[in-house]
């Protein structure tokens, strides 16, 4: 018989499921962000309720990710502040809170604090002569610009929160969880309560966009819960509150980026150095791959003919940041754009003309930088944009009303960015060549595809894709998300569900199929996957060569006023122009970006939604294999916006999101400042 597959889609949320007995889990945290944890003890629990702790854990505490091993509860050494310490759970959800709250933990403090460790890091010198001293070159620049850029947009779920509800039956276990990592999940339950991994069964339940799902963290907390089901030979359900989700799954953890870029009299950068410093919280599995990523993203598609490089991700007492794979790097082209758009401002640069000088990937001529990134019609884009906004103009003009500001004229500012979308970063840690794609021709003429569901647009895509290519009708093509223990994926599905790369292979499959089709008999499967070949472009041990197996690129262009008496932006204009290959559903894309737009300017300013009406969006078409536009918005939009609220304001905006009425406080002391100023100018005058 064939093995029965152990992860199933599911249509449903998990927070609407009930199984017959089911009782209610909440998890006890650490008041403390360190200390050693001596005790944690509920009095005079009722006799239907079960506490668990790692003392009593009912298998192993702890799960593995990427090598790293994590407790499942606490048992020693707290690590950060809301650490899982213990779990209550039972039938009434009132008392159970009731209960949690009435805890009584005892920790010792520690006479020194948990160390601030380096997790990954990145060192780059390039240039700089025999002494490789990129420093030398700042003395003589003509311009000098430094800056200290922080991106921390936080991506907030509009689903359901994380959590499960999971049961044990005979000698098999159930699990009910939005989990993107089936195999990790899987994996771990074995290996904590020594259950055969064909004994455990995954219902994958609707989940929040894969984005800002923390990939170990759903692990860990169905481990959690499985140990409380376990104990209580019940059914445990376990819903975490929104800000136990947005503090401790959804954490996309800070970035800070300091650039200092040294420019010629004409714009062209002499030399910069980057220093990229990344809070990883109390740990995390995937600091390398942050690293490697916002290292290669912090220099845009610029060129650099002298640059240095630090980046380093280090351990605090704070919750594990989570890893957002769409806009993992998007902090460092916040950081880049905002400081080019800052040059442009302190010297006199024009921001369109400063870009294309700077950029020999744009204009497709040969660079001495390590990291080869292919983008296509990069400078059209970028012209197209220009052209469009009529930029130049509205920058010049805006910046000569801002000096002749008035208390009753609405300021205005316009800002430009640029980014890229890369997929298939060969460099991670986390899969190694195990992108694949596999497709069968059935005997009646329909197409089988064995992968995880996509969206409905991929989905269209898919079938219109294979029905050219194998002359059938679209509503012959299927997919098939079953998976025995042999086939099922390894690798976490937001980087399985791969627009570029899961098409491109989908074609070579039904390419294949077509080749055999006349030749041998039905049923045909054909499997493709990301070669070995591919992934040696990359060097790993020297950071060079080219990291992606395709990138998108996107311009922006934001235009805002800003209100003289309550200092709100309001946008007016947003222009955006992609280049990511054969658009194949080009009404679907526009409609993904422009819901990307409106959703990353809700997040730009805290307890505020900015929104925008006038929305331009072109595509540079090519007949190149599509690319990846997901992340496009939220790592270009950030940066126009703030260069284009600097300078309608007059402010330094450093740092993203903004606080509700920061803008109005700076203004209030930006004018007292030049009363001051005014002030001690008439007393220096009359004396």
């Amino acid at each position: 018989m064939p093995e029965k597959s152990r992860t199933q889609i599911s249509k449903s949320y998990y927070s609407d499921l009930e199984k017959d007995g089911m009782i209610f889990a909440k998890l006890i945290r650490s008041p403390k962000k360190s200390g050693l944890l001596k005790s944690v003890e509920i009095k005079d629990l009722p006799q239907d309720f079960v506490f668990i702790d790692a003392k009593n854990f009912p298998g192993k505490n702890a799960i593995e990710t990427l090598g790293l091993t994590t407790e499942i509860f606490c048992s020693e050494r707290i690590l950060y502040e809301g650490q899982p310490i213990a779990l209550l759970a039972g039938p009434d959800k009132r008392l159970l809170d009731f209960l949690a709250a009435k805890a009584k933990i005892e920790i010792e403090p520690l006479s020194e604090p948990n160390e601030k460790s380096v997790l990954s890091q990145k060192h780059i010198i390039l240039g700089g002569g025999r002494q490789k001293n990129v420093q030398k070159f700042f003395n003589k620049a003509a311009f000098k610009v430094q800056n200290k850029w922080t991106y921390k947009l936080d991506s907030t779920e509009s689903n359901e929160t994380n959590g499960g509800l999971c049961y044990f039956s005979k000698d098999s276990l159930t699990i009910n969880t939005p989990t993107q990592w089936p195999s990790h999940l899987i994996k771990n339950l074995s290996a904590v309560f020594s259950i055969p991994e064909e004994k455990i069964f995954v219902n994958k339940t609707i989940s929040c966009e894969p984005s800002v799902n923390s990939l170990w963290g759903n692990t860990l907390l169905v481990c959690q819960i499985c140990a409380a089901a376990k104990t209580a030979q019940k059914p445990v359900q376990l819903i975490l509150s929104r800000e136990e989700n947005d503090k401790f799954i959804s954490n996309p953890g800070e970035v800070s980026i300091t650039h200092k870029t040294a420019f010629d009299k004409e714009g062209t950068i002499q030399a910069a150095t980057i220093d990229i410093d990344f809070d990883a919280g109390a740990f995390n599995p995937f600091a390398e791959e942050i690293i490697d990523r916002l290292t290669i993203a912090s220099v845009g598609v610029y060129n650099f003919d002298n640059l240095e490089i630090n980046a380093v991700a280090k351990a605090s007492p704070k919750p594990p940041a989570t890893i957002n794979i769409e806009t993992i790097d998007a902090q460092a082209f916040f950081a880049l754009e905002c400081q080019l758009q800052k040059a442009c401002a302190a010297a006199g640069f024009e921001p369109g003309p400063l870009r294309l000088a700077n950029s020999k990937i744009l204009n497709h001529q040969n660079s001495r930088m390590p990291f080869n990134i292919s983008i296509e019609k990069g400078a059209e884009a970028l012209t197209a944009i220009l052209g469009q906004s009529d930029f130049q103009r509205k920058f010049v003009t805006n910046k000569i009303n801002a000096s002749f500001a008035s208390d009753n004229i609405k300021q205005r500012g316009i800002g430009l960015s640029t980014a890229y979308d890369a997929s298939g970063y060969y460099g991670t840690s986390i899969f190694e060549c195990n992108q694949k794609m596999e497709a069968t021709l059935q005997k009646d003429g329909s197409l089988v595809i064995h992968a995880i569901s996509p969206s409905k647009t991929i989905m269209e895509i898919w079938k219109n894709e294979a029905a050219e290519i194998l002359q059938i009708e679209p509503k012959m093509v299927k997919v098939n998300s079953e998976f025995n223990l042999k086939n099922e994926p390894l690798i976490p599905e937001n980087f399985y569900s791969n627009l570029s790369i899961m098409t491109s292979l989908l074609k070579k499959c039904c390419q294949g199929i077509q080749t055999k089709r006349f030749r041998s008999p039905l049923p045909i499967t054909v499997s493709k996957a990301i070669t070995k070949a591919q992934i040696k472009q990359w060097n790993k041990a020297r950071f060079r060569g080219t990291p992606f197996n395709s990138t998108s690129f996107i311009v922006v262009a934001l235009e805002l006023t800003v209100d003289p008496c309550v200092c709100k932006p309001e946008i007016k204009n947003i222009w955006v122009a992609v280049s990511a290959g054969k658009i194949l559903a080009e009404k679907e894309a526009e409609n993904k970006i422009k819901f990307s737009i409106q959703k990353t300017l809700a997040e730009l300013i805290l307890d505020e939604k900015l929104s925008a009406k006038n929305i331009s969006i072109s595509f540079v078409q090519s007949e190149s294999e599509p690319a990846q536009i997901g992340g496009l918005i939220k790592k270009a939009l950030p940066a126009a916006f703030a260069a284009a609220l600097s300078q309608a304001t007059q402010l330094d905006i450093h740092s993203i999101p903004l606080k509700s009425g920061e803008i109005f406080r700076a203004r209030l002391e930006q004018s007292a400042a030049a009363k001051e100023k005014e002030s001690a100018q008439k007393k220096e005058g009359g004396q």
